[in-house]
């Protein structure tokens, strides 16, 4: 039923954004309201499968999580050719009436495996647990320097000279690398661990992020840093199901869901305006990406380090109880 209820929120807000005329209208709409409603969708949707799966539960998470990056090619597409066919005001009500029937539809063959215990969930203890505490604070790191490359590539390869369709394509390869990577990534988690595989992609992401916005000047250099960042960066979206699942159990796994997106949407809101400042007053009038650069170098190295001090309480946390059962 929340997914559900997303989905009716979300083509509501469309709807009322096509009748914006002030931005103010957009933020409300299109931004606080459609927000409610995908985290409606988003959270019951990535945590379900886990409760149906145990052997191939990163599997089963991986192919879901796929989803929405094969949504970001398909969806990027469609908007560009209503807005050029129609116009943006339509558009946005064609696009309300496609979410509300796909993601509509969908919602009603969502099924818990297993049910809430009768004393229910206990929302405090899994919100004040140092596991998820930690696990949160590395998912607000991924969120605050995430979308560096996301935002700024296009904005380089205009810089190179090229058109602003082939800049806006790097956003497309980035979709096609984050669909496969997020598949991949269930197979690498299974052999080196959930928590292991993570670290290990955001180490590199950090360098990506540092070397190649810097000394890479050519669109084929860009191109496969959309590619290989793509893959490499979706990686906790695919694995933080399965490590909270491993941690608070499946009958748990939807709410510490919800509360890791908290974390998630708190580095997004700072994250993203904070990149905005930066490029403004340090980068663009120096014509350069350095300060950007350096921001998300930080960010997704701090995050790294906030998953091994993760896997180190998880660890410590298994001996314990191993040891309290002797």
């Amino acid at each position: 039923m929340i997914s559900l209820l997303g989905a009716f929120i979300c083509c509501i807000s469309l709807l009322l954004a096509s009748f914006a005329n002030a931005l103010w209208q957009l933020v409300l709409t299109q931004g606080v309201l459609f927000g409610l409603g995908a985290a409606c969708i988003y959270s019951p949707s990535i945590s379900l499968p886990a409760q149906w799966h145990v052997k191939n539960r990163p599997l089963a998470t991986g192919i879901t999580v796929a989803g929405s990056g094969v949504g970001g090619m398909i969806f990027t597409e469609i908007t560009q050719k209503l807005i050029e066919s129609i116009g943006h005001k339509w558009a946005l009500r064609v696009l309300a009436l496609i979410l509300v029937t796909t993601s509509g539809l969908s919602s009603l063959f969502y099924r818990r495996r297993v049910p809430v215990p009768s004393g229910g969930v206990n929302f405090l203890a899994i919100a004040k647990d140092t596991r998820l505490i930690t696990f949160g604070l590395a998912a607000f790191f991924v969120n605050i320097s995430y979308y560096v490359p996301w935002y700024y590539l296009p904005t380089a390869a205009l810089k190179l000279g090229q058109t602003k369709k082939a800049a806006n394509s790097l956003v497309l390869y980035m979709n096609a690398g984050s669909t496969a990577g997020r598949v991949l990534a269930a197979y690498v988690a299974i052999a080196a661990g959930p928590i292991n595989s993570i670290i290990a992609a955001y180490l590199i992401c950090a360098i990506l992020v540092m070397a190649v916005m810097l000394a890479v000047k050519s669109m084929t250099g860009y191109v496969i840093l959309s590619v290989i960042y793509g893959g490499l960066s979706a990686s906790y979206i695919s694995v933080t199901p399965l490590v909270l699942t491993n941690i608070f159990g499946t009958h748990a796994v939807t709410t510490a869901m919800g509360i890791m997106n908290t974390w998630c949407a708190a580095g997004i809101l700072i994250g993203n305006p904070s990149q905005g400042a930066i490029y403004q007053k340090f980068d663009r009038p120096h014509n350069t990406f350095t300060a950007l650069s350096i921001w998300g170098f930080v960010g997704l190295t701090l995050a790294a380090c906030s998953y091994i001090v993760l896997k180190t309480l998880i660890v410590r946390k298994t001996a314990s109880h191993i040891w309290s059962r002797l």
